[in-house]
């Protein structure tokens, strides 16, 4: 599975004094120059009772503009700059990437580059419960809707998607909120291999949107 899958979803809404905006209604909402900033907490351990904390951070996302695929399609360029602080040894860096994304009808897809051919889906534009699809040897379903609380607020009736992947040894379970006007608050995922136990997640602190 794609490390990009598990950064792909991007939300965008004023969250500070909600306004309105032509995406109100957008569980995936797509506005170049929209600006999104999520705190990241990571905890490893034998156990998920022995779990200590791992890394901490931020992950700053930003619509930055349009473009076409290869292939002429039209993307839209989603910058991530994430800064981690490790506790062992401690230490800081930061990591620029980028992916595309576009709306394929009921899908949002994914690519890793402008070069690439074969996209992931994300997301699904109109969920409802029991949709499943696949992103890379993973399969995701839409599993219900419920209040969520983030540092950003309380978003009611948030869509819950669910992931399970599993090859090579390691298990991996993951989940996703996804707001209207809002696109993703939260995500957390456990992850398991060789006796070794890691939680992650992410959740959305502050945006606007263009």
């Amino acid at each position: 599975m794609k490390q990009t899958l598990v950064l792909a979803a991007i939300a965008a809404v004023t969250l500070t004094g909600m306004n309105c905006s032509p995406a109100a209604n957008d569980i995936f909402p797509m506005s170049v120059g929209s600006v999104w900033k999520m705190d990241v907490l990571s905890m490893t351990g034998t156990t998920i009772a022995s779990l200590d904390t791992a890394s901490t951070g931020t992950v700053v996302k930003t619509a930055v503009d349009k473009t076409n695929l290869a292939t002429g399609k039209e993307v839209v360029v989603y910058r991530y700059e994430t800064t981690t602080h490790l506790r062992t040894p401690d230490s800081t860096y930061t990591n620029t990437t980028y992916v595309y994304c576009r709306e394929d009808g009921d899908w949002i897809l994914v690519y890793s580059s402008l070069d690439d051919t074969t996209a992931d889906t994300v997301m699904v534009t109109s969920p409802s419960v029991g949709k499943t699809w696949h992103e890379g040897s993973a399969t995701k379903e839409v599993v219900g809707q419920e209040d969520v609380t983030v540092p950003a607020g309380t978003y009611k009736s948030a869509w819950k998607a669910k992931l399970t992947a599993g090859q090579d040894g390691y298990t991996l379970e993951a989940y996703y909120w996804y707001a209207k006007g809002a696109g993703l608050v939260k995500y957390s995922y456990v992850w398991t291999y060789q006796g070794q136990s890691k939680v992650y997640s992410e959740e959305l602190t502050s945006a606007t949107i263009k």
